[in-house]
């Protein structure tokens, strides 16, 4: 079975980005996700997809209402997230979801992991992360010099099957 985590940098108002790009950087941020998704499927929307650099080793599988008006070689398009979940399967049993906001909405029920770095950022953008809800607990707490990264664990993820896509 296929384990969903998501991956977020947070400003302290919630906010992710502003829709266009992310308006901070952190390079320990930066070097912590890289690390951390390496060599996995990571599950993206298709506006941020076509707004990253790929990450080393990854295999994006992008969520969109129209998967057939694209083809992109090393990269699998989708509209739900039970063809996310088979295409992140045909990887790797663990998948990584980066983003953007609907896509973090959308797989937040399913995700077993969050990876949250908590930064010191007070701007107010108008993309933000979801309420992780009462199902998450804090497990880690990785301490870097200008920020956290918090570990969630969902103590009661809905199976994929369960997706009304």
């Amino acid at each position: 079975m296929v384990e969903l985590r998501l991956v977020a940098g947070v400003a302290s108002t919630g906010a992710i980005g502003d829709g266009e790009t992310i308006p901070w950087h952190y390079d320990e941020d930066e070097q912590q996700y890289k690390n951390r998704v390496a060599d996995h499927p990571v599950v993206v929307g298709r506006q941020t997809h076509q707004g990253m650099t790929r990450v080393r080793g990854t295999h994006p599988v992008v969520v969109t209402g129209s998967p057939e008006a694209y083809d992109e070689a090393d990269a699998t398009f989708v509209a739900t997230v039970a063809e996310a979940v088979d295409a992140v399967a045909a990887q790797s049993d663990t998948g990584y979801v980066i983003g953007g906001q609907s896509i973090y909405a959308m797989f937040l029920p399913y995700a077993r992991r969050a990876y949250v770095s908590e930064l010191p950022e007070t701007q107010v953008a108008n993309r933000v992360f979801p309420y992780l809800g009462t199902n998450w607990t804090v497990t880690d707490r990785h301490e870097y010099d200008e920020f956290d990264v918090i570990e969630y664990v969902n103590e009661d993820p809905l199976a994929p099957s369960e997706a009304s896509d």
